[in-house]
């Protein structure tokens, strides 16, 4: 049989069917489209749990103290992430942290209550993968001499000074006075945590 008889015949056929070729092509298109939404939905899912692992760390670990027995010395010293990083293949930076109960902070005429304080030291960013948006964080040197200096997160330092930059200025948290050295990048929240709300210190 040739094409052209072919092609007449279906056409005779579509023609004869007109609501049943249309409802058949409608439920294609409906079909694939639907598939290609859905397709969409989940490769941006993806991405976005993908963006949200990265951001606290995809290669990081977290070594935190268990609890012990009451009265127990502490199962974590400020040198056991050092000699962890000596003992350990494999790792490229190490960030002891510690977070004592949320702070008053004061500066520029402005009082905000319930601000969470990180110590930390200087890998802190790189760990973290969380860069410095102006200034410097502090140094190892400066974290060393324990020096009375602060790094604000994006969004405490906008609250604070607003569009005035922080850099050099007075932040008193609790009743102690620090200087401003650095602001991060904005952040946002990453596993329950606003790194853009918070105060780090050495």
């Amino acid at each position: 049989m040739k094409f052209q008889k072919i092609l007449r015949i279906a056409w005779e056929g579509l023609m004869l069917n007109k609501v049943r070729s249309f409802l058949t092509t409608l439920g294609v298109i409906i079909g694939v489209a639907s598939v290609i939404v859905m397709m969409s939905i989940s490769a941006g899912a993806e991405a976005a749990i993908a963006e949200q692992i990265n951001s606290l760390g995809a290669n990081l670990l977290i070594v935190s103290p268990m609890r012990g027995v009451p009265g127990a010395a502490r199962t974590l010293l400020y040198e056991d992430a050092f000699a962890i990083s000596e003992q350990v293949i494999g790792i490229s930076g190490v960030s002891a942290e510690q977070a004592p109960a949320p702070q008053t902070v004061k500066a520029n005429g402005t009082t905000l209550e319930s601000i969470s304080i990180v110590g930390t030291t200087a890998d802190f960013p790189a760990v973290r993968d969380y860069a410095v948006a102006e200034g410097t964080y502090f140094t190892e040197a400066e974290n060393d001499r324990k020096l009375k200096v602060a790094v604000l997160g994006a969004g405490l330092a906008k609250d604070l000074f607003g569009e005035e930059s922080p850099l050099g200025q007075s932040i008193t948290v609790g009743s102690t006075k620090l200087t401003v050295i650095g602001v991060m990048q904005t952040k946002g929240v990453v596993a329950d945590i606003d790194y853009d709300g918070r105060v780090y210190l050495p």
